[in-house]
């Protein structure tokens, strides 16, 4: 299969096409006050799943582009946003941002990157594999957000 066949199925996915909804309907009316809320005390809120999508779509731009990245240190300081950050609703609409900008931005990556090209950050995989874990990993996150939003009653499908 080649590139030009491949680049219109992972945009299709990055916009929701057979991989999960828009991303844009699971995020559609949240609020910082509805996205920090937990259906339970060990649940994460709709904000914290759409950090952690956010922090790893950039850590995998980062990867693609050919930077290093120390998904140790990710993993262990980034990944999960702290009670400080959650308390400051400007985080949560800098976030939404974020998210749909890098959304453009794996568009306009897909477009234009060779897919073979390989990441010496992710152990010389190619970038065609980091779009794979891009969209699984946006899917999951954006199917959880949807599943609190439903445990919380605030989804209308």
């Amino acid at each position: 299969m080649e590139s030009d066949q491949i680049v219109p199925m992972i945009l299709r996915g990055i916009k929701g096409k057979n991989t999960h909804l828009p991303p844009e309907k699971a995020l559609e009316g949240l609020t910082p006050e509805i996205a920090r809320m937990r259906p339970q005390n060990d649940y994460h809120s709709c904000w914290e799943l759409l950090h952690h999508a956010v922090v790893w779509q950039e850590a995998i731009f980062e990867a693609i582009l050919g930077k290093d990245v120390d998904w140790q240190a990710i993993s262990e300081k980034d990944n999960w946003p702290g009670e400080e950050y959650l308390a400051d609703d400007s985080n949560f609409v800098n976030l939404i941002e974020k998210f749909t900008q890098g959304l453009k931005k794996a568009e306009e990556l897909a477009k234009s990157m060779d897919l073979t090209k390989s990441m010496p950050a992710w152990g010389d995989a190619p970038v065609l594999q980091a779009y794979f874990v891009l969209l699984q990993h946006n899917s999951y996150h954006l199917g959880q957000i949807v599943a609190v939003r439903k445990m919380l009653g605030i989804w209308s499908s």
